[in-house]
């Protein structure tokens, strides 16, 4: 079987990137290891792999000012509009005024799978998807307090992701994630009047991970984490099936009519097996290797070898 998944891997190159749920099944169906997201998400945050962001529409990046490896932020100004358009709601809501600094032309890129570090605003969003999948309460701040946006990493610089669209778009957009009791006050003002009858666009950062954005893990970091952490994800002999409970495993699937065929073919067998496991709820990592090693134990042409 090692050399029919050989061949098929040449056939069918391993993708570039997957998605965090792919990553976790094609690793648990092709290999003697058993992941799960929360694995990958942990890892992730510990700094022991690298995520990755797949945009599956364009998006709008300006390079990050830096000064020593360390990133720039400038004041906001007193403007309330341009407060309220260029501030995080609670940044805005705790009256602070500082954003990140960028530089240049604003560019879309062709890729649309970024690397991404632990800069910005994307920790809390991975501390969130591990409380998710470990079923936990979701963090209230996060480990970091001021939400500065979506930042990517590209060609080894830092960039922050915008969007354009007019003022008026803008302001509405950000007054619908205020309190009710102070958003009166916000139509109120005349600076925030004139800047809703401006038709003009502009661009503003993003604070949250598009709609249609998810986290991937490309190849060689899934790669990485498998390779530098097997030993803990991989199965104890305590699962191995003692020579009894073979022969037995061996006699109900040969005569059961609807797989005695595939006796000799345990690989094809799994599917089977894991159809079962499925309708009556049994969720545990079905090897095929301990399938192939067991029906092999537990037969007569073994025993009499």
């Amino acid at each position: 079987m090692q050399n029919d998944v050989s061949k098929v891997n040449t056939f069918f190159p391993k993708p570039a990137w997957v998605t965090i749920r792919e990553a976790v099944k094609i690793t648990n169906k092709l290999r003697d290891i058993k992941i799960a997201e929360y694995d990958i998400y942990r890892h992730a945050l510990y700094g022991n792999i690298s995520l990755s962001i797949y945009f599956q529409s364009p998006v709008i990046l300006r390079k990050i000012r830096s000064s020593v490896n360390k990133i720039k932020l400038r004041p906001v100004g007193d403007s309330l509009p341009y407060r309220l358009c260029m501030l995080e709601r609670n940044v805005f809501l705790n009256g602070k005024g500082l954003i990140l600094s960028t530089e240049g032309e604003y560019i879309s890129p062709a890729q649309l799978v970024m690397n991404i570090g632990m800069l910005g605003h994307k920790f809390v969003l991975i501390q969130r998807l591990l409380a998710h999948s470990l079923n936990m309460p979701l963090p209230i701040t996060g480990a970091n307090n001021a939400n500065y946006g979506i930042t990517i990493a590209l060609a080894g610089q830092s960039y922050q992701i915008f969007e354009k669209k007019t003022w008026q778009d803008r302001i509405n957009q950000q007054i619908t994630r205020l309190p009710a009791h102070i958003i009166a006050d916000i139509y109120e003002d005349e600076s925030v009047n004139r800047f809703m009858n401006f038709s003009g666009k502009g661009y503003f950062p993003v604070y949250e991970l598009p709609e249609d954005a998810c986290f991937v893990i490309r190849q060689e970091e899934l790669d990485k984490l498998l390779g530098t952490h097997a030993d803990r994800f991989t199965h104890t002999s305590s699962s191995r099936l003692s020579t009894p409970l073979s022969r037995l495993f061996w006699l109900a699937c040969k005569h059961n009519d609807s797989i005695s065929p595939l006796l000799r073919h345990p690989y094809k067998l799994l599917p089977i097996f894991e159809e079962w496991a499925s309708v009556d709820g049994i969720t545990d990592h079905l090897s095929a290797d301990t399938l192939k090693r067991a029906l092999e134990r537990g037969s007569p042409n073994q025993s009499s070898k």
